[in-house]
């Protein structure tokens, strides 16, 4: 699993913790605005890793939905989702390996390359929206 470590956001998650439902939806809406690079890297990685050529692994690779755990954080899937029992479950084993074939990670580095964009998007979001709400 990856994990975006939000301890720059802080101040600001304080400040939307304090607004109620308005700030959790702006915090949901930034961390869906934040996934979009990571997604869209995901699938060029993909692409270069495991030269698929039917687009089918590509197409399948997707932003799940923002939850809010009970200890009040909130996770994001991004990539093939858990439930996703089609014919993509192979992506699954291609980025860990398994008993008949090694390892061609492809989530991870796309991660990697991505992550300062997404932790980007999310604070230009969560400022825009924190903004918004006290200009109402």
């Amino acid at each position: 699993m990856i994990e975006f470590d939000t301890k720059g956001f802080q101040e600001m998650i304080n400040t939307l913790d304090n607004m109620g439902k308005a700030g959790e939806n702006i915090f949901k809406k930034a961390l869906d605005e934040g996934a979009k690079p990571v997604l869209n890297a995901m699938k060029r990685k993909v692409y270069q890793v495991l030269h698929r050529r039917t687009g089918e692994l590509q197409d399948n690779i997707k932003i799940g939905k923002v939850r809010k755990l009970r200890d009040g954080t909130y996770s994001q899937v991004i990539g093939i989702l858990k439930g996703d029992i089609s014919s993509v479950y192979y992506g699954k084993f291609s980025e860990y390996g398994s008993s008949h074939e090694p390892a061609r990670p492809w989530q991870r580095p796309a991660f990697d390359e991505s992550k300062d964009k997404a932790y980007a998007k999310i604070e230009q979001e969560l400022t825009n929206g924190i903004d918004n709400a006290f200009k109402k």
